[in-house]
């Protein structure tokens, strides 16, 4: 499954961005939790699209039928060792 988000169905709080992601036919609610530490959601819908995909295909649908993602999500960027 690949969702896509819907350029118009994007709400932004101020503490969450809600979208409505699309896979054909079906409709799939997304809510981003703590914006300020994932950064601009709009600048990563490629990555958070990603991200909602693997979760919902592994079945990570969260008890109100959202997927949601945190920025323990996100990759962490590799840190290498001077030595």
């Amino acid at each position: 499954m690949t969702l896509v988000t819907l350029p118009d169905k994007i709400l932004r709080t101020s503490h969450h961005t809600l979208l409505v992601m699309r896979d054909g036919g079906t409709c799939q609610a997304v809510c981003v939790v703590d914006d300020g530490r994932i950064g601009d959601v709009r600048s990563k819908l490629s990555l958070i699209e990603t991200i909602a995909s693997r979760k919902l295909g592994c079945g990570e649908v969260a008890f109100d039928g959202r997927v949601w993602i945190t920025s323990e999500d996100l990759p962490r960027p590799s840190f290498r060792s001077p030595h």
